[in-house]
């Protein structure tokens, strides 16, 4: 008996114990959340599209040197009206501002640090970087505690951060640290072409006061009151890259499980896609993850609203233009920005200075997604093809106007002549690449560097060394050569025959 009681003593021991570590076990995100810089933001939404707002930094100096001041990027000013860099062209002002120009910006009210108020100025080259100067040395690994109090002023606009109709996006709306590299803070101005950002993961808090006319997606998990006549919304998002949010008043949502993540697409009341669109981001969250690693977080949205460009990925919340009518285009570029959630949001790079890392990456990844999806009526093969005519058109018609043209993938976005070279050189070549690397080693050792290239490089800012490192390690071959034929121009790219 005593034996006995022993036994049933340890067997409820074990289970206790198992069940109490299996409770405890953390996800990948709570592990990596610690010790991050943490933004607390509280911002509310007036009805003349100002937003008066208050952020708190628990920043985290991890550069590696002691800091004396600290940067941050400001996108906003780059919409006054005397910013001397426009994140749009002549080309495309109209599209951005449907109602005729219209002006933002993002005025610094107060700062302080660790609770005394200290001097700041504006920074830059256009004077949309917040420079706070501490007037003391902040150790590498110290922490020190930002108070910004700021206001907002929403252009009337199709772009990340402005208001249209019925939809408000809110995508780089709020100060944000500047990521430093090579011994300083990377002050790139918010340039028109690309997706001229870089910026390491941190946590956000954030609470958003609101009209009950909308209702708010977001990066994040939301959890939503009334209050006081309006809403008031909680967001918690941990280990992101970046934070957006879109408002919209007139929207019709449907959402599903995939796994342990929660897929919403929101369209508008009048579509009649919205399951199908939502089932090809089911299908693409399913594919990526079984294809490259899975995604880490709880919640992933797809917003339909009005964009100036086809589409834009930010960590868990993606927009897509209302513009795009074909709707297999709209379903490639639902594909496309989804894939942006391994390809700049969990491995992130520096976009200004290799925009290729991720959108070669995104685009060539749709390929693939859609070559192993049959049922969407879209080939591999036609998207490679299609890819490789369009491509050679361009070389063809640039050369007999201008009698050369640039063919490099690895310049910086704006030294790009425009937009259709950006695109054509950073999208439709990566998929030419990509494929021609297939021909060479096949797609099982594609995936298989995609594969380490995003198990390697998870939360980090990554660089095409690192992207070569994973390569080559998967294909067995020295791939260094091949990649800079590409990225300097320099490899012959012609006709199937």
């Amino acid at each position: 008996m005593k034996k006995f009681f022993y036994l049933f003593l340890t067997i409820i021991i074990a289970v206790f114990s198992c069940v109490s570590f299996t409770g405890c076990k953390k996800s990948e995100i709570d592990k990596i959340s610690k010790n991050l810089t943490t933004y607390a933001i509280s911002v509310e939404l007036n009805d003349d599209m100002m937003i008066s707002g208050a952020e708190t930094i628990d920043y985290v100096n991890d550069t590696g040197a002691d800091l004396e001041f600290l940067c941050l990027h400001l996108y906003p000013r780059a919409f006054r009206k005397d910013a001397s860099i426009k994140p749009y062209t002549a080309l495309n002002m109209a599209t951005c501002f449907p109602n005729g120009v219209s002006y933002g910006d993002l005025e610094v009210k107060s700062v302080s640090v660790d609770g005394e108020k200290k001097e700041f100025l504006y920074a830059g080259e256009d004077e949309d970087i917040l420079k706070i100067i501490f007037g003391f040395v902040l150790k590498n690994e110290h922490r020190a505690k930002i108070e910004i109090g700021f206001d907002l002023t929403i252009p009337n606009s199709t772009h990340r951060f402005g208001y249209f109709e019925n939809n408000i996006n809110l995508g780089n709306f709020y100060p944000v640290v500047c990521n430093f590299e090579n011994g300083e803070f990377d002050l790139t101005p918010y340039y028109s072409t690309g997706d001229p950002f870089c910026s390491k993961i941190a946590n956000y808090e954030v609470n958003f006061v609101y009209s009950k006319l909308f209702k708010l997606f977001s990066t994040g998990e939301i959890s939503t009151e009334e209050k006081d006549g309006k809403f008031c919304s909680t967001i918690s998002a941990k280990a992101v890259r970046d934070f957006a949010m879109c408002l919209t008043s007139k929207s019709a949502e449907k959402e599903e499980m995939v796994g342990q993540t929660k897929v919403v697409y929101a369209g508008y009341e009048t579509d009649e896609n919205i399951s199908a669109c939502l089932e090809v981001a089911k299908d693409s969250l399913s594919y990526f993850n079984s294809a490259f690693g899975k995604y880490p977080y709880s919640t992933l949205t797809v917003v339909k609203t009005p964009f100036l460009f086809g589409g834009m990925e930010y960590p868990g919340i993606v927009f897509i233009a209302d513009s795009i009518k074909d709707e297999t285009e709209f379903k490639k570029v639902i594909v496309h920005e989804i894939a942006h959630q391994w390809w700049y949001s969990v491995v992130g790079n520096n976009e200004t200075k290799e925009a290729w890392l991720d959108e070669s990456l995104a685009e060539y990844s749709t390929a693939l997604f859609f070559g192993d999806n049959e049922k969407y009526g879209v080939s591999y093969d036609e998207m490679v093809q299609s890819a490789l005519d369009s491509y050679l058109l361009y070389v063809d018609v640039i050369s007999t106007i201008r009698g050369d043209v640039n063919t490099k993938m690895n310049l910086a976005v704006f030294e790009y002549k425009n937009d259709y070279e950006y695109s054509y050189m950073v999208y439709v070549k990566g998929v030419i690449m990509f494929d021609s690397l297939k021909d060479a080693v096949g797609k099982q050792k594609i995936l298989a560097g995609l594969k380490k290239y995003y198990k390697d490089n998870k939360f980090k800012i990554a660089t095409k060394s690192d992207f070569y490192k994973a390569f080559e390690s998967a294909c067995h071959k020295d791939l260094e050569n091949f990649f800079e034929g590409y990225l300097n121009g320099t490899a012959i790219i012609s006709k199937i025959s």
